[in-house]
């Protein structure tokens, strides 16, 4: 098992907490209100496809897009109906059909490091939406970053694994995280380690980036409200659409 392959196995778990049914409702709403009532969605970094299973149950086909082949995995063994996965790049892919919306969730973008990643990223999310096409996201914020992960560890002691999770904050608002999972093999434990970057941006930067790529921009909202964000909001989402005179 490599360590990515370690860190795909437990994802679910790990995530555990996140009530996936609620964040796709709220998600789903935007959509509606915008709109969009079912038709082609792609989940991009799709992750295990959690998200991607309750849009698909909600009336959505759903394509699930991600550059991990261990996350792929996870994703496709789960036999979601009117779901298709995909590898891909979140910074340049492109689709061989047009989609009514769009979701990027659980802080992707935070892990494009490099801001023209994230330019990137928006440009091909607005080539592959329908004229009118929402796109809806979130991102860990940098107050997250700055008083939340900031050289902060944690553990989980879970049955079939442990787990040290250690935060280091970087200049940039940049966190380095170094996950360690010891895997119980039946008599002992095997050590997978895995480092993952993210990166926080300003709300200003974000909604430049997307005014800039095409995207009428239409709202950002603290995490799983319809309030503008608080000076210690940690997660934020933004809601944005394709306009009928984009290419």
């Amino acid at each position: 098992m490599s360590s990515y392959n370690a860190f795909a196995q437990f994802y679910d778990t790990l995530t555990d907490n996140v009530d996936y049914k609620v964040r796709s409702e709220y998600i789903s709403d935007f959509f509606s209100r915008c709109g969009v009532n079912g038709g082609e969605a792609l989940d991009l970094a799709c992750g295990t496809g959690s998200v991607s299973a309750f849009l698909a149950k909600s009336g959505f086909n759903v394509t699930g897009l991600d550059l991990s082949d261990e996350m792929l995995t996870v994703a496709a063994s789960k036999n979601i109906e009117n779901a298709t996965f995909i590898k891909g790049d979140m910074t340049d892919f492109e689709l061989p059909y047009s989609v009514d919306c769009c979701v990027c969730s659980l802080d992707a973008i935070n892990h494009l490091i490099d801001f023209n990643d994230v330019v990137k990223c928006f440009k091909c999310v607005n080539k592959s939406l329908k004229d009118g096409g929402v796109f809806v996201f979130d991102v860990n914020t940098q107050y997250k970053h700055r008083e939340v992960l900031f050289d902060n560890a944690f553990v989980y002691d879970e049955d079939d694994f442990f787990l040290a999770w250690d935060n280091e904050y970087e200049d940039d608002d940049i966190v380095k995280i170094y996950l360690d999972f010891f895997v119980f093999n039946g008599k002992n434990y095997d050590r997978f380690s895995e480092v993952v970057t993210e990166r926080a941006y300003s709300i200003d930067l974000i909604k430049e980036a997307l005014i800039n790529t095409g995207f009428e921009f239409i709202g950002v909202y603290d995490e799983l409200t319809e309030n503008p964000p608080r000076e210690d909001s940690e997660r934020i989402y933004f809601v944005c659409r394709k306009g009928s005179t984009n290419g």
